[in-house]
């Protein structure tokens, strides 16, 4: 194949760039910063918003509609924008006095009023980081910057490193970056790239672990709010120093790609996060849009051999290709984190969970104030991916989807009572998998509501069960099905047999009170996140649930989400495939005919017999069967209480037609909770 001479002429000047890396590493990591915070900007929109800016900056070098004593992203931010524009040949305000004046009017406002905020991150990370990248940019600037009010800037940039905090390490780290650069000194630099490097480890503690999710704030799920932070700084990192003394190890290397590769992109449906990863984040505006096309096209430097892969996950992620291109059927159940994600060329869908070994989504900062039941069994179903994008203010929080709760008067029944996260409060939780289907299981005993829920994960369709539901409280006791945005029409079955809506159906072969609704809903982001607006924010939802009634004793629920559902015809003919075989307390079991799987939730110690099957466990478990009735079956169990170290299986299937005794040893320490496999040929 013939190389474009443009081509052969940009590789020639990477190698002689690399070379040069080695010699003056300062220089040139300030030069690739100072290109990396130019990517994406649009000048005409730029300018635009700094002619706004401008119309509200005092002679002093304040900010009329700026309250200092309760700063935030602003000033700095607006700051930057100015720096950026200044220096861009391509911007209206290029070298432009006025924008000059103003950048230096404000910076020594900002030195001489130092503005502090009660949360501790603006001060340690925002604050030092917007002035680096600032300080950064006009070193690049037609006219510099007085020496006084850039030292003093750069002092003001100095704060304690908090060592071993995950993804506030890094960020700390970063301005370390900045500021070696900006004093030229190797010490900054070392410790920078030491901590920049840092969190990119799997030992047990915060940060990754060692099933693919990540932690934050002690036991608690943070793939894509804490854990986008570590993946955003340790590839902006990379990217940097590559090519330097100080580039990412090998063995770091893998931790990151494996990260990306197999959880955090895997949780993003074409521009958006799945709502579940997303922590107390979920509160914030635009939250669920990803924006990751650049982190990718980072990390295609240094990691060339997944190059297909992230090329394709830069297609979707960037809107020119489909939510489903090039997408794998994947199914990971993350015991460490209580999460399952299982996704499919033509739906994602996850479920969040809590036990006593993890801590509940927490509140903090006064952000996420209604998310108490968001870790009951909350299930996010994305075709697009903008299915929940900021409708977070009008939902109606005691119907997380996916959940069983109590149906309040109000959302105040839904609040988070304390900051900083809340344990669970039940062991049994967890998965089994093989990597492409599986089934979790959660016994709920929370907020005097109890229940055994389960979902069993397939192709085309995934199989939700409820069992045992039981409440003494006085408001009714309810199972939502979906809260979504309100697109189009919703189908109805008569007898409500099934429900169509976005493409999404949802089958109900048990029947139940099942009820849904496409109203107008209000709300405001304030009532989530005090750090939000109180505007008014009003839209139709579509919202179904179950009604369980009051003081229900054994209540139980089924119901079957088909993505990619056009028409009833369809949902006849794939849910024929699927039995469930029981839905009690203690057994829960779906059959896929179709598929030739079978999957079991055992309570406790017990036995399912049916179609010629029998299985008989001595401890409560999970288990999947592949290939049933094949010649060559294979079973996957997994313990989710991660106390069991051996369970003894007696089983007979079809093929061969004989019992079988298994004595199944499974992982223990940090597998805990993992699968195990066993071919039942042998």
């Amino acid at each position: 194949m013939l190389v474009p001479k443009t081509c052969l002429l940009y590789f020639a000047f990477l190698i002689s760039f690399s070379a040069m890396a080695q010699n003056q590493p300062f220089a040139i990591i300030q030069g690739r910063i100072t290109a990396d915070q130019q990517i994406g900007i649009n000048d005409a929109v730029l300018t635009k918003k700094i002619v706004s800016e401008l119309a509200k900056l005092q002679t002093d070098g304040s900010w009329s509609d700026i309250d200092y004593g309760n700063a935030q992203y602003d000033p700095l931010r607006r700051i930057k924008d100015m720096a950026s524009a200044y220096i861009r040949p391509s911007n209206a305000y290029y070298g432009d006095t006025q924008i000059y004046d103003a950048i230096v009017r404000s910076l020594q406002n900002w030195l001489d009023q130092d503005p502090k905020n009660k949360n501790w991150w603006y001060n340690d990370i925002f604050y030092p980081q917007a002035i680096g990248q600032t300080l950064i940019l006009m070193r690049k600037a037609p006219r510099l910057l007085p020496a006084d009010l850039e030292k003093g800037l750069i002092r003001r940039m100095i704060i304690k490193l908090r060592v071993g905090d995950g993804a506030n390490t890094s960020d700390e780290a970063l301005h370390y970056l900045y500021r070696a650069c900006l004093t030229q000194d190797k010490n900054t630099l070392d410790s920078a790239a030491k901590y920049l490097y840092e969190p990119i480890s799997v030992d047990g503690k915060e940060g990754v672990q060692i099933d693919g999710s990540y932690y934050q704030h002690g036991k608690q799920q943070a793939i894509a709010s804490y854990g986008r932070v570590f993946i955003s700084n340790s590839i902006d990192a990379a990217f940097y120093l590559r090519d330097t003394k100080y580039a990412l190890p090998k063995d770091k290397t893998i931790i990151l790609v494996d990260y990306l590769k197999r959880t955090f992109l895997q949780t993003i449906r074409g521009d958006f996060y799945d709502f579940n990863v997303r922590g107390r984040g979920i509160s914030r505006k635009d939250s669920l849009g990803a924006w990751v096309s650049g982190i990718v096209q980072k990390i295609k430097l240094f990691n060339p051999e997944n190059s297909e892969l992230w090329e394709a996950a830069s297609l979707r992620t960037s809107g020119n290709k489909p939510a489903g291109y090039k997408i794998n059927p994947f199914h990971q159940q993350y015991w460490k984190s209580s999460y399952t994600l299982h996704v499919r060329p033509r739906y994602t869908f996850s479920v969040q969970s809590s036990s006593i070994r993890t801590l509940r989504t927490e509140r903090g900062n006064n952000e996420n104030i209604l998310g108490k039941f968001l870790a009951d069994g909350a299930t996010n179903i994305q075709r697009s991916g903008s299915e929940y994008a900021n409708i977070m203010p009008i939902w109606e929080w005691d119907k997380i989807p996916g959940t069983t709760s109590r149906d309040y008067m109000n959302d105040d029944g839904a609040t988070i009572e304390k900051d900083w996260g809340i344990s669970g409060t039940t062991k049994f939780v967890g998965g089994v998998s093989d990597g492409v289907y599986g089934v979790s299981a959660y016994d709920l005993d929370y907020d005097s509501v109890k229940a055994k829920k389960a979902w069993f994960f397939l192709d085309k369709e995934v199989v939700c069960l409820g069992a045992g539901i039981q409440s003494n409280s006085p408001e009714h006791i309810t199972t939502t099905i979906n809260q979504s945005w309100l697109r189009g029409r919703i189908n109805v079955a008569d007898q409500k047999s099934w429900i169509l809506h976005d493409s999404i159906g949802y089958f109900f072969p048990s029947g139940g009170n099942i009820r849904s609704s496409n109203q107008l809903q209000k709300g405001n982001w304030y009532r989530i996140n005090h750090f939000q607006n109180k505007d008014e924010v009003s839209a139709k939802v579509f919202k179904a649930w179950f009604d369980h009634g009051v003081k229900p004793q054994d209540a139980s629920y089924a119901y079957i989400v088909m993505p990619g559902i056009g028409d009833q015809d369809l949902i006849e003919k794939e849910r024929a495939m699927i039995k469930i075989v029981k839905n009690t307390s203690e057994i829960q079991a779906v059959k896929h005919a179709g598929l030739n799987i079978l999957q079991i939730v055992f309570y406790k110690a017990g036995e399912f017999n049916s179609g010629g099957v029998i299985i008989k466990v001595d401890q409560p478990c999970l288990v999947h069967i592949k290939d049933l009735n094949a010649e060559r079956p294979i079973l996957y169990i997994a313990d989710p209480t991660q106390e069991i170290p051996v369970i003894k299986v007696k089983i007979k299937l079809p093929k061969p037609d004989r019992e079988k005794t298994l004595i199944c040893k499974l992982p223990l320490g940090s597998m805990a909770g993992s699968t195990k496999s066993f071919n039942l040929n042998n």
